[in-house]
């Protein structure tokens, strides 16, 4: 028999190895995910290590209400938590805040203190980064009273 002429045999190869899962790979190092309230407390944390502001004003029925210490509702207090919501896209950090500032001191000074703080540390704790950092400032408080 010629070549062309012999029946022809298939060889079966064997299947190639499935791919190691994340865990049988070595190197692999697993992944981090970070809480938006995490993010939000290292915000709120900016904000207490800035000693002219802090929690925002309260609210009645769901509307701020500046200068409520006046009227016997719970006045803001600087040494309370400010209101902080945070959002992550991807590894980008969007951060909304509601604060109270102490008067005289000047608002543009201590928001920009906050806002380079907050990119700070959100930066050096998380690595992600902080596109954007908005602050209201809802109630300016006077030797403890708003």
């Amino acid at each position: 028999m010629t070549p062309a002429t012999e029946p022809s045999v298939a060889v079966a190869s064997p299947p190639p190895p499935p791919p190691p899962t994340r865990r049988q790979d070595p190197d692999y190092l697993g992944r981090v995910v970070i809480s938006e309230r995490v993010v939000a407390k290292l915000a709120a944390q900016a904000v207490y290590e800035t000693p002219r502001a802090g929690a925002a004003a309260p609210r009645v029925f769901g509307s701020i209400m500046p200068g409520a210490g006046h009227m016997g509702i719970r006045a803001s207090d600087l040494a309370a938590p400010p209101k902080v919501n945070a959002q992550i896209d991807a590894s980008v950090v969007y951060v909304d805040m509601a604060i109270s500032v102490r008067w005289p001191d000047s608002l543009s000074e201590v928001t920009e203190r906050i806002r380079d703080t907050v990119e700070d540390r959100i930066k050096a704790w998380t690595g992600l980064t902080v596109a954007r950092v908005r602050i209201s400032v809802t109630d300016l408080v006077v030797d403890g009273v708003s």
